[in-house]
């Protein structure tokens, strides 16, 4: 085992390295161990839709330390945000050794023209984020992580289900998940549903609209989301709103992805029956837990969330640096 003055030796990742840096993020939080191959897919789709640099140091087989640096692609004039990603293994922790870990991803951003650096940390990760406050990040925004105990909640979750369908079906909304809808458009439709709903959720990083092709790739590529579990609802032929649940291949926890619902149907309840088609559809495919992270800034989907049982398991704060 390293001691704590080890010397970090940093080399650029490949994506068999997923699953090592997957394993040092488990060791933070053992009960929602992150999926390596959702992983690996991240990577993949931040090499080819966005830029990003990644770093690894392994010892006896296991990665140590690990950073990352990444960026949309930006445009016009907006201010040119990157983020900074990275992860210290506590037998070799150290202020310095921290430290070293955010320069070399600002290093990179700043040869990349960014001008603020951004870095997402859990609010109980303390050590961390104190760290980051010494170096002079400051929290912009914050989000909430959160569980739903789906045993101690499945009667009343599916009992919410059965009182939200009929409620739909009185307003003429049906649900149903992408892969029992036949319409050769499905597919679009979904797409300008979700890129109006996004443009809606509270940001300070601007959100860059992939084009139909690049969200295609994006969404249904992605190895934990199928389109069996992929919920939509329509009126006519019109998709109204959506709401899918990422579910892990190798370990971890389910996690809802994306809820959300077109401008002109907002009120009437069809977001809250989407979540609980999602959370019925879990229970009964043996899922005991599942988690799910919104803005704090988003008083309707908090609502439902509220209303379905999940309670916080942290913050995750956004802190943001000015780079010189």
């Amino acid at each position: 085992m390293p001691g704590a003055a080890y010397q970090l030796q940093l080399r650029p990742t490949t994506l068999d390295d997923a699953a090592m840096v997957a394993d040092l993020e488990a060791l933070r939080d053992p009960l929602a161990p992150p999926d390596p191959e959702l992983l690996r897919h991240w990577w993949r789709m931040a090499d080819a839709l966005e830029k990003a640099m990644r770093r690894i140091a392994v010892h006896d087989g296991a990665a140590i330390a690990y950073v990352s640096a990444s960026h949309k692609l930006w445009n016009g004039d907006q201010t040119r945000y990157g983020t900074v990603r990275l992860g210290l293994r506590g037998d070799v922790w150290t202020d310095a050794g921290f430290a070293h870990l955010v320069e070399v991803g600002e290093s990179w951003l700043r040869q990349e023209s960014a001008q603020v650096a951004v870095a997402r940390m859990r609010g109980d990760f303390g050590r961390d984020l104190a760290a980051l406050q010494k170096l002079g990040y400051r929290e912009n925004r914050r989000m909430r992580l959160s569980e739903l105990d789906l045993v101690a909640g499945r009667e009343r979750i599916l009992d919410a289900r059965e009182q939200s369908r009929r409620r739909m079906r009185r307003q003429g909304v049906e649900m149903r998940v992408l892969s029992d809808v036949d319409d050769p458009e499905k597919y679009r439709k979904l797409y300008e549903l979700i890129i109006e709903s996004e443009r809606d959720i509270p940001t300070t990083v601007p959100w860059r609209e992939l084009s139909f092709a690049e969200w295609k790739e994006f969404w249904l590529s992605t190895p934990t989301i199928r389109e069996d579990k992929f919920w939509i609802a329509r009126e006519g032929e019109r998709v109204v709103g959506t709401s899918v649940l990422d579910t892990p291949i190798e370990r971890g926890l389910p996690s809802t992805a994306f809820t959300g619902t077109s401008r002109a149907v907002r009120g009437r309840g069809i977001a809250r029956a989407l979540k609980y088609e999602s959370m019925g559809q879990a229970i009964e495919d043996g899922h005991t837990r599942v988690r799910t992270n919104n803005d704090a800034d988003n008083p309707p989907i908090l609502a439902i969330n509220e209303e379905m049982g999940y309670r916080p398991v942290a913050p995750l704060i956004e802190l943001h640096r000015k780079l010189e």
